[in-house]
């Protein structure tokens, strides 16, 4: 699966190496918050619920500061379904 491409029209373009590795880390997070949605169906405790929930905002407020710092460096990044 193709995560990004680089834009031309960025004056500060990132190196290969700097693209892959945020590409990685957007897909490492998006594969976190799956699994931290998958404990949804398997927790009962309130305290173990109100924990995901805080993990599954803090996981998709880093994918979006990537999605948003690939942008800027004019890598477009497939965007992320919520």
């Amino acid at each position: 699966m193709k995560l990004f491409t680089k834009s031309a029209k960025s004056s500060e373009l990132l190196s290969e190496r700097e693209c892959l590795d945020l590409a990685e880390r957007i897909s490492e997070l998006t594969e976190r918050l799956c699994d931290v949605r998958a404990n949804f169906d398997i927790v009962t405790d309130e305290r173990a619920i109100d924990a995901l929930i805080y993990e599954e905002n803090a996981l998709l407020c880093r994918i979006e500061a990537l999605h948003h710092e690939a942008r800027e460096h004019g890598i477009k990044v497939q965007p992320f379904q919520r």
